[in-house]
């Protein structure tokens, strides 16, 4: 700090302020207000002699500006009218500027009273420590930056996000790299948590992410991912979402997911990893590592030890069956009776009923559960492997006539005819029998047995055929053929059989006479009346 004294002693030398400058150390225009100053005060030439230095800093000291007085701003009133939807901080500005006119008094501009509020606000939002229970929650978070891995094929960086959950009590840290922020991930996150922990916890607390949360309100339940209900169903844990852009209301993930780039993610920055599985074992690693790291003001505990002392036996036990992911698409029953799984490509059949309706496709690791839009069972596949054939079929999914037309074979129409009789069953196992004896194909047979097994069914012209009828048939014509080579045909079979029926309305028709029927009949009828 430069001597005005000293200034004022070499200006009376007969030196220039530039001279002055350069001995005492400050500029020019320094040199020059303290002189001009000096004169203004009376202490040159030779008055400044008998004055100390902090005597002459007092008289040249400039002169303080006179201050406006401003009206104060009430600020408890602002924040009441303020609870009104209707009243802004503009309207509550120009009624202020009204008052202060009133008053007499200079009124702040719109800013500062805006910037004023506001302070006042920060200053006056409070908060508290949360104390959480041992084994009572878990929080889940995706955390923001992304960290990758090298692809070694294209030697390019593979971009993934970090999945962190933290116990609410001890603080024990879980990180895990996932390539997507979808239901599936976050579900096969979690499980991989819970293992992590040894145990479940009666709450989980998640973000407002698409993953786990469809519909969050202020004042309802949120509405939650169907998957992710499941999970927390099947570990009887109860998931809390936590409101939308406050952080507060899971505080302790929030500084996991700090402490997962520091203390987690920041030593392995000069590792090289070529695949998300090796990444995401250095990332357990130090997770181990930074959970046995000492607490600064507890020195003797660590998240671990806090871990196994307080919280690992108030966590309920893992259960015995493991939840299993089932990834969901939905898709509309084909005419074909089959529904395409959008997830991997493969045609899975469902009962024909359910044609053209849309149905919901669980995909699991081996099979594949069909469920109507309202959630009703329907069927369950094993999952599609065959590389060149993308349709699981069931064939009771089709109809009959499909059945016996796509799915024909020689076991199918012995099946049928066995069901008829033992003589029907003996016609049909001989046509395929001699076919297969000739060196013929079986389908050859296959239009013979159809329409031998379709004369067991009336219709509308030959409303009298019946299964019995072709049993007795069948058992005609094998008793006249016995030899098992003798083949026995449709045409001979339908003969018999219209045969046996004609003999039958015959012999009907006689019984109906010898007991006397007819108009004879009637008028005994009448009698009786």
């Amino acid at each position: 700090m430069a001597s005005y004294k000293k200034v004022l002693e070499l200006h009376c030398s007969g030196l220039n302020n530039s001279q002055i400058g350069e001995r005492v150390g400050c500029d020019r225009a320094t040199v020059r207000r303290v002189i001009a100053k000096s004169g203004e005060k009376g202490l040159l030439p030779d008055q400044w002699r008998g004055l100390d230095e902090a005597k002459i800093r007092e008289l040249l000291r400039k002169d303080a500006k006179v201050r406006e007085e401003y009206l104060q701003i009430d600020f408890d009133w602002m924040h009441r009218e303020l609870s009104n939807k209707h009243v802004t901080v503009n309207l509550l500005h120009e009624e202020y500027v009204g008052s202060a006119e009133k008053s007499g008094l200079e009124a702040y501009s719109r800013s500062q009273f805006f910037n004023r509020y506001r302070a006042w606000c920060n200053t006056n939002q409070y908060s508290a420590k949360i104390k959480s229970k041992p084994g009572h929650s878990v929080e889940l978070d995706f955390a923001g930056d992304l960290v990758h891995y090298i692809d070694p094929l294209t030697r390019q960086p593979v971009k993934v996000t970090l999945f962190v959950a933290v116990l609410s009590f001890s603080n024990l840290v879980f990180v895990q790299a996932v390539d997507r922020q979808t239901a599936v991930r976050l579900a096969h996150a979690t499980i991989d948590a819970f293992a992590f922990f040894g145990g479940t916890t009666r709450a989980i607390i998640v973000d407002n992410t698409k993953a786990a949360v469809i519909l969050h309100s202020k004042h309802e339940r949120a509405v939650l991912n169907e998957l992710f209900r499941e999970l927390a169903e099947h570990y009887g844990a109860t998931v809390i979402a936590a409101p939308p852009r406050v952080p507060k209301a899971k505080p302790n993930v929030e500084g996991g997911v700090y402490n997962a780039y520091t203390r987690i993610i920041a030593p392995l920055r000069h590792c090289t990893f070529y695949s998300l599985d090796e990444l995401n074992e250095a990332l357990v690693s130090q997770c181990g590592v930074f959970n046995r790291e000492p607490f600064k003001e507890r020195p003797s505990w660590s998240r671990h030890s806090l871990f196994l002392a307080e919280e690992q036996q108030m966590l309920s036990q893992l259960p015995s069956i493991k939840f299993e992911v089932r990834e969901k698409a939905t898709a509309t029953v084909r005419e074909n009776c089959h529904a395409k799984c959008s997830l991997d490509g493969y045609y899975y059949s469902v009962p024909y009923v359910w044609c053209k309706k849309q149905v919901v496709l669980r995909l699991g690791s081996v099979d594949v559960r069909i469920f109507s839009q309202y959630g009703q069972f329907i069927c369950s596949h094993p999952r599609g492997t065959d590389p060149w054939h993308h349709y699981v079929t069931d064939p009771t999914h089709m109809p009959s006539y499909i059945r016996e037309y796509v799915y024909a074979s020689p076991g199918l129409f012995r099946g049928k005819a066995a069901d008829i009789g033992r003589a029907t069953y003996t016609v049909i196992d001989r046509l395929f029998t001699i076919a297969e004896a000739n060196g013929r194909v079986p389908e050859v047979e296959y239009d013979g047995a159809r329409g031998i097994l379709a004369l067991a069914k009336p219709t509308r012209k030959h409303p009298k055929r019946s299964a019995p009828v072709l049993e007795a048939a069948c058992d005609r014509l094998v008793g006249l053929n016995p030899l098992p080579f003798s083949r026995i045909g449709y045409r001979a079979v339908l003969n018999v059989v219209q045969a046996i029926i004609e003999e039958r309305s015959q012999k009907e028709s006689n019984d109906f006479i010898s007991k006397g029927g007819g108009k004879g009949s009637l008028l005994d009828i009448l009698e009786d009346e």
